[in-house]
C-alpha cells in the first residue's frame, strides 16, 4: 500500500483537529497557536507577514509585546510540525508559512471542482468551532469573515467560487460563475491591488506583496472607508488590471495600484490612486524605501502611506458630494458635504456644516460617521468661539455616543480626549489620547492632539515627537497651520525663540488669521528684544482679526495658568494699556 505523500491531516470545519497519516493527533495546547495554523491554511500559498499576524492576534499589545508573543507561538508549532527533516512551518524575517504540500486540509477537499461541499459529503459544524479569542477585535473580524465564506449553506449555493479566492487563489476567481460585487451603499471602498514587482528579482515578491498587504491592515483601522479584503482583491493580477473592472467585480469606488521599482541605492514604491468610476487615476506618489526592510523600518512607510490614502480620498469624496446638487441628499451625502463646509474653517460654514451632520443624525441616530462628524463640529466651534464649559460637556457626551457606537474608531477616542483636556483632566485625555492612536497608528490629527496636550500639560519636549508625526503623516493637511503652530508653542516654551518665529510664520503663511500663532511669534520676537517686528506681527493679525482680545489668551486651557499670563504679559509689550478689541488686561489666576 503506498503510504500518503502528506504529513498532516488538518481540519478547520467543525473543532480543529491537526493529525498524522495514521490518524495520531497532534497536540497544540495553544487556541492562538491553533488559529494561527488556520490562518496560514486558508491564505494564499499558506503564507502571511509577521505584522498581518501580529495584528489579529496580539493587537491589543504593545508591538514589542506582541512581536515576542509571536515568536513564541512559533517556537513552540516548530516543535510539533517540523519533523524528520520535513520542515512543515518555515519562519522567516518578514513572513511565516506553512508547506500546504505536507498539508491535507479538509476546506480544499470538499469541493469536487464545482460545488463546495460535493454531492455526498457531510460538512459538520461551523469554520473553528469554538475557537474565541476575547479582547481580539482582529482575529474576530477575520474570524466572522472566514465563517461567512466557507458556511455549507452559503457556499454549496454558488460553487466553487468563494473557496478559490480563499483557499486556492491561483484558480481563476472569475473564469467561471462570478459573484455578486459587494454592496456598500452609497459609501466609498477602496480595492488595494498586489503590488507589482518590477525589479527583475523574484526573491523581492514577499516585499511587494507584503507591503500591499500591510496596507490593507493598516487602511483597514480607517473605519470611515471599507476597503475589501485582501482575499478579493489579491485575485487580480498585479500590475494589469484594469480599475474600472475591479471596481465593477468587487464593489470598489477607488483602486490603490502599485509597483515596487528600482531606486538606486535601493528601492522605491511607486501608488496610483484611480476612481474606478471613470476609470481616471486622480493621485500618483512616489515613495523611497530604506535600505533596512526588517518590519519596524518599513513600519513607519505603511503609516506615511496611510496618513495620504485618507487626506486623498477624503478630498475626492467631499468633491463628490459638494457636486451632488440633487434637492434631497442620502445619507453620506449629506456627511460629505457637511465636511467639505468644515474645511472652510469659517463660522457661518460650520454653521451649515452642523444643520447637515444633525440631519444625517436624524436618518441614522447610531451612525458612528455621523456621530463623530457632528463632534467634530461641536470642538470646532468651541475652540474657534471660546466655548464654555457646558459646551465642553456636550461635545464629550457626543463622543462617547461614537465611541459605544464604534469602540474601534480611534477618532472617537480622540474627540473624547480633547474634550476632557479643555476640562483640565489631563490622565483621562492622555489616555484616550494614546487610545486613538494605538487604535489608528496613522491618524495625524491624534499625534498632533496627543502633542498638544504635553504642551497644555507643560511637557513642551515631549510634546514635538508626535507632532512632528501629525506632520509626516499629512502634510498637506487642511488644519497643517494648527500642527506648525502647536511646535511653535513647544519652542517658545523652551526657550527657543528663532525657531518658534520660525514655526509660526510658517502657520501663519497657511492661515494669516490664526491668533494663536500670532502670540506665539509676538512673544517670542519680544523675548529677542524686536519689538518693532511684534508690533508689526500684531498690526498683521488685527488688520485680519479685528475682535482680536486679550480673552482669546485666557482661554486656553493650560494645566498651569501662569503659562497663560507669561504669553499675555509678552503681549502687552507691544500694546499696553491699549482699548477696543485689542486691549490686554491682566488674566484672572
Amino acid at each position: 500500500m503506498t503510504s500518503p505523500q502528506w504529513t498532516f491531516s488538518l481540519s478547520l470545519m467543525g473543532q480543529f483537529r491537526l493529525a498524522t497519516p495514521d490518524g495520531v493527533r497532534v497536540e497544540i495546547a495553544s487556541t492562538k497557536a491553533m488559529a494561527l495554523v488556520a490562518m496560514l491554511a486558508v491564505s494564499k500559498d499558506g503564507e502571511r507577514s509577521r505584522g498581518w499576524l501580529q495584528d489579529r492576534l496580539w493587537g491589543s499589545r504593545q508591538r514589542a509585546q506582541a512581536q515576542s508573543s509571536l515568536r513564541r507561538e512559533l517556537s513552540s508549532l516548530r516543535k510539533c510540525l517540523n519533523r524528520a527533516g520535513k520542515d512543515a512551518l518555515i519562519c522567516e524575517h518578514h513572513r511565516v508559512s506553512l508547506d500546504l504540500s505536507q498539508f491535507k486540509i479538509d476546506i480544499r477537499s470538499f469541493s469536487d471542482g464545482e460545488n463546495f461541499p460535493a454531492p455526498g459529503i457531510r460538512v459538520a459544524g461551523e469554520f473553528l468551532e469554538g475557537i474565541d479569542i476575547p479582547g481580539e477585535e482582529g482575529f474576530e473580524e477575520w474570524l466572522r469573515e472566514q465563517r461567512q465564506v466557507f458556511h455549507p449553506n452559503s457556499l454549496s449555493s454558488i460553487g466553487t467560487a468563494a473557496i478559490q479566492q480563499v483557499a486556492l487563489p491561483q484558480t481563476d476567481l472569475f473564469s467561471g460563475q462570478s459573484l455578486a460585487a459587494p454592496r456598500f451603499g452609497d459609501r466609498p471602498a477602496l480595492a488595494v491591488l498586489p503590488f507589482a514587482n518590477q525589479t527583475g528579482e523574484a526573491a523581492n515578491d514577499y516585499l511587494s506583496e507584503g507591503l500591499s498587504e500591510d496596507l490593507i491592515d493598516r487602511l483597514s483601522r480607517l473605519r470611515w472607508l471599507p476597503v475589501i479584503a485582501r482575499n478579493s482583491s489579491f485575485a487580480f493580477p498585479a500590475g494589469s488590471a484594469d480599475p474600472r473592472t475591479v471596481g465593477d467585480r468587487l464593489g470598489a469606488r477607488y483602486v490603490l495600484e502599485g509597483r515596487l521599482r528600482q531606486a538606486p541605492p535601493g528601492y522605491q514604491i511607486a501608488l496610483a490612486l484611480s476612481d474606478a468610476t471613470t476609470n481616471t487615476t486622480f493621485w500618483t506618489h512616489k515613495k523611497p524605501l530604506p535600505r533596512e526592510q526588517s518590519q519596524d523600518a518599513l513600519d513607519p512607510i505603511v503609516a506615511d502611506l496611510v496618513g495620504a490614502l485618507d487626506a486623498q480620498i477624503d478630498h475626492q469624496e467631499q468633491l463628490r458630494a459638494r457636486g451632488n446638487r440633487q434637492n434631497r441628499l442620502e445619507f453620506n451625502d449629506l456627511i460629505w458635504r457637511g465636511r467639505w463646509y468644515m474645511n472652510h474653517l469659517e463660522r457661518g460654514d460650520a454653521e451649515k456644516a452642523r444643520e447637515l451632520f444633525d440631519q444625517a443624525l436624524a436618518l441614522e441616530p447610531d451612525s458612528p460617521e455621523a456621530l463623530i462628524q457632528a463632534t467634530y463640529c461641536i470642538g470646532w466651534t468651541i475652540w474657534a468661539n471660546r466655548g464654555n464649559r457646558e459646551q465642553i460637556k456636550e461635545m464629550r457626551r457626543m463622543a462617547h455616543r461614537a465611541i459605544a457606537a464604534d469602540r474601534t474608531d480611534g477618532r472617537g477616542h480622540m474627540l473624547a480626549g480633547i474634550a476632557e483636556l479643555w476640562l483640565r483632566q489631563t490622565d483621562r485625555a492622555r489616555a484616550l489620547l494614546r487610545r486613538a492612536v494605538e487604535l489608528n497608528p496613522s491618524l495625524s490629527q491624534a499625534h498632533a492632539q496627543l502633542g498638544c496636550q504635553f504642551n497644555l500639560c507643560g511637557e513642551p519636549q515631549a510634546a514635538i515627537a508626535p507632532l512632528r508625526m501629525a506632520q509626516r503623516l499629512s502634510p498637506n493637511d487642511i488644519q497643517g497651520f494648527f500642527v506648525i503652530g502647536e511646535l511653535a508653542l513647544a519652542h517658545w516654551m523652551l526657550g527657543q525663540h528663532a525657531e518658534a518665529i520660525a514655526e509660526a510664520d510658517q502657520s501663519l503663511i497657511r492661515r494669516p488669521a490664526y491668533w494663536y500663532a500670532a502670540v506665539v511669534k509676538i512673544n517670542s520676537l519680544v523675548a529677542t528684544k524686536n519689538l518693532p517686528a511684534a508690533r508689526r506681527t500684531l498690526d498683521e493679525l488685527l488688520a485680519v482679526k479685528s475682535d482680536f482680545s486679550s480673552s482669546y489668551i485666557e482661554w486656553i486651557p493650560f494645566i498651569d495658568k501662569r503659562w497663560n499670563q507669561k504669553l499675555a504679559e509678552g503681549l502687552s509689550k507691544v500694546f499696553p494699556g491699549g482699548g477696543g478689541s485689542g486691549s490686554v488686561v491682566r488674566l484672572r489666576a
